[in-house]
């Protein structure tokens, strides 16, 4: 139950930074269109609850996997020994070392792991393509055919996953020095993460505004930025805590063909105790070092709070410094539950100076109030079907 935010893995870490690292990731355009192919909301939740279910089974397998590499590994460290040269490659060795002797099993465990690579690429290009041509295409040039369009949006496919492939040299240059997964969850945090507290704040506070909503993301992604990458410029030059748990090499041998022993490593050279003490030595740490040192996980949490909270400010400011009504916004893109709330502390008198409850979309029957966007999927979906 550490509180100190410079842990990496805590019981806090995996709850709370877990659910602010993975939220965003739900709310993509590739989760987006998802949840779009079912024909109800009921059942795009359903969608929802037992991919959440697969994911935490995954998680549960992938913490399971690493205890089992440290089991394995302890007293023969491979980095330590230069048997591979990141921890990134721990789980390819073990897989060669335990399935190696079993034809195709290796082979097998690859193409799993490329064919889960593979569809999360394909999701996301086709998503990018979406996105570009919908919002930025058809916007500038509305007049374009839908055969145009689709040449369009195959090319744009076309030019993302060249991109993407091209990423990979530069990955693996970046993975000779930092590991992929701080990499990867400060990318994360420092994009998805203030573009989904950017999306609470519209659903959530009816005082926003484009201008405010937009200074607090780029000041998200600005603040986010600085210590993602204070952290990892910070731990190439050695001054961030070292809070590897304690490895050895004293059981690591080299045996040659015929299976005799050549050579053990000294056993007063590799018995590591750094997990223990990492406080007490960085205790004289600057403010932005420990700034830098706060661990990775709360990356994403940052950047949904900071664009969350940043926004908000910046939203009441320019509504007070503008001091005009502002357009109202229509109650199908808020929260149900947060109108409920705000209507229980300001009233309903009130809250119809910020709120459009005269939508098209709107019942008036209390028990529809807030069906609006689940009665315009499915009647969407019957017409095309029909």
């Amino acid at each position: 139950m550490d509180t100190d935010f410079r842990s990496r893995y805590t019981f806090w870490t995996s709850i709370v930074g877990g659910f602010f690292t993975w939220l965003p990731t739900f709310t993509t355009q590739s989760q987006i269109q998802r949840y779009n192919a079912v024909p109800t909301l009921r059942e795009s939740r359903l969608t929802l609850f037992f991919n959440t279910c697969g994911m935490i089974l995954i998680m549960l397998l992938c913490s399971w996997i690493g205890l089992i590499l440290f089991a394995n590994y302890y007293n023969c460290d491979p980095v330590t020994t230069k048997t591979i040269t990141s921890s990134d490659q721990l789980l390819p060795l073990f897989a060669i070392e335990v399935l190696g002797r079993y034809p195709g099993l290796p082979g097998l465990l690859l193409a799993g792991l490329t064919c889960g690579s593979l569809s999360t690429v394909s999701s996301t290009l086709n998503s990018t393509a979406a996105i570009i041509t919908e919002d930025f295409v058809k916007y500038y040039k509305p007049d374009l055919s839908e055969k145009q369009l689709l040449i369009i949006s195959k090319t744009i496919s076309i030019t993302s996953g060249i991109v993407s492939f091209a990423l990979v040299f530069v990955i693996a240059e970046i993975n000779k020095t930092v590991n992929i997964s701080p990499f990867s969850t400060m990318l994360h945090g420092t994009l998805l993460g203030p573009i989904f507290g950017a999306f609470c704040l519209g659903m959530f506070f009816p005082i926003s505004n484009e201008l405010g909503t937009f200074l607090g993301l780029i000041s998200s992604i600005f603040l986010t930025a600085f210590t993602g990458l204070g952290n990892i410029f910070a731990g190439l030059a050695g001054k961030l805590p070292d809070q590897r748990l304690s490895l050895r090499t004293d059981g690591c041998t080299l045996v040659n063909q015929t299976g005799e022993n050549i050579y053990e490593f000294e056993k007063t050279l590799t018995a590591f105790s750094r997990f223990s003490d990492w406080k007490q030595m960085h205790q004289q740490d600057s403010f932005l070092l420990k700034i830098w040192s706060i661990s990775y996980v709360w990356q994403p949490a940052v950047g949904v709070l900071s664009s969350f909270i940043l926004g908000l400010a910046f939203s009441s400011i320019i509504a007070i410094i503008q001091n005009t009504p502002l357009p109202k916004v229509n109650e199908c893109l808020l929260s149900p539950h947060f109108l409920k709330f705000w209507k229980m502390l300001f009233g309903q008198k009130y809250l119809n100076k910020m709120v459009d409850f005269t939508s098209p979309l709107y019942t008036g029957n209390s028990a529809e109030k807030f069906k609006c966007s689940k009665n315009e999927i499915i009647k969407k979906n019957e017409s095309t079907t029909s």
